[in-house]
């Protein structure tokens, strides 16, 4: 059978009562645990990790619920660009593999490469949720396969499992509420299918046949095979965003999160180049800049800027770094770094 959608204002009021009761038990358990340390009971270590859980639990519902409602009530502005359905979920199962520890529900997943015209935040967050009810609900492992769709420029996201028995009563949990908030925010067509088994599928319209990497030339692929570049960037999105830029050019790449960890690992070896956010720019990442020059053979620099405009390549001495844009960056990175590159050969 195929699932329906409920009116907004039906589903806002049952996510407002799952909220309320998945927030009031973790929270009255933690209350009574605080009483009892206004009393002097000195709590254990597991006592400790329980009220941990029982806060991070009530905190989750709350934000959750809150995503919902500003999905459900278009509280939201979507930015379409080029998304790669097969990095984003491989990377997305592997973050939800690590929170979910060695005993949770085991993923199957078959991947081939999909590139979609999509918001990067709403693809994230429907694949999070995804995960979550499926691991929320499943007793076996799930099976999951992302393809192209044979003759249609659609991608197809499927998953299968066996599901646990739910009372006709009982609500679906709040992950299934903001997996089809976001599939509907996204424009992705969510169906369930109940057989023998629980089928998820998701379609995915405008399927990217070419994506940008195809689109690089051979000669910058040549220049930048093989070369080593060292990434800082404290933002998860502008690591996916780079990935995605970087993808297919044989490059080497680390990626760090702060200068700190930037001059830890040049102490072993200069990269051939390095990219930053400009999140980092200032007197710190200066001041280490200069000491690679001391050591001779500073690398080149390449700044992300959100403000700037495609490539900004480094002129004479009048800045320390070449600049790009993250509008366009799958185009402007790739050239920014083969011409770095190429002036240092």
């Amino acid at each position: 059978m195929n699932s329906t959608d409920p009116p907004v204002a039906d589903m806002l009021r049952s996510v407002l009562g799952l909220v309320a009761s998945e927030t009031a038990a973790p929270l009255t358990r933690a209350l009574d645990r605080a009483h009892e340390l206004r009393q002097g009971v000195r709590p254990g270590q597991m006592e400790l990790q329980a009220l941990c859980e029982d806060l991070a639990a009530a905190r989750r519902a709350g934000m959750v619920g809150q995503q919902i409602a500003r999905l459900a009530c278009g509280e939201f502005r979507v930015a379409e660009e080029p998304v790669d359905l097969a990095l984003a979920l491989n990377q997305l199962l592997a973050d939800h593999r690590v929170a979910a520890g060695p005993m949770a529900v085991e993923f199957r997943e078959q991947v081939k490469p999909a590139t979609v015209m999509a918001d990067l935040s709403l693809v994230g967050t429907l694949i999070q949720s995804l995960l979550a009810w499926c691991s929320e609900c499943s007793t076996s492992a799930v099976a999951m396969r992302l393809a192209p769709r044979e003759g249609a420029p659609q991608a197809l996201l499927v998953c299968r499992f066996n599901r646990r028995a739910r009372p006709e009563e009982q609500p679906e949990p709040l992950s299934w509420y903001l997996m089809r908030s976001a599939a509907q925010a996204l424009g992705a067509r969510l169906s369930i299918e109940v057989e023998a088994h629980t089928t998820v599928v998701l379609l995915f319209d405008r399927l990217v046949t070419t994506a940008p990497v195809d689109r690089r030339s051979a000669a910058d692929a040549s220049r930048l095979a093989g070369s080593q570049v060292l990434v800082l960037a404290p933002d998860r999105d502008v690591r996916q965003h780079v990935r995605q830029a970087i993808q297919g050019l044989d490059l080497i790449v680390d990626y760090v999160n702060s200068v700190d960890a930037a001059r830890q690992f040049c102490e072993d070896g200069l990269p051939q180049a390095v990219v930053y956010a400009s999140a980092l720019g200032g007197a710190t990442l200066e001041r280490w800049r200069k000491s690679l020059n001391e050591r001779g053979g500073t690398p080149p620099f390449i700044e992300i800027d959100p403000d700037a405009h495609g490539f900004e390549p480094l002129g004479d001495q009048d800045r320390a770094a070449a600049r790009v844009g993250m509008e366009g960056l799958a185009q402007s990175l790739p050239a920014a770094l083969a011409l770095e590159l190429s002036r240092r050969r």
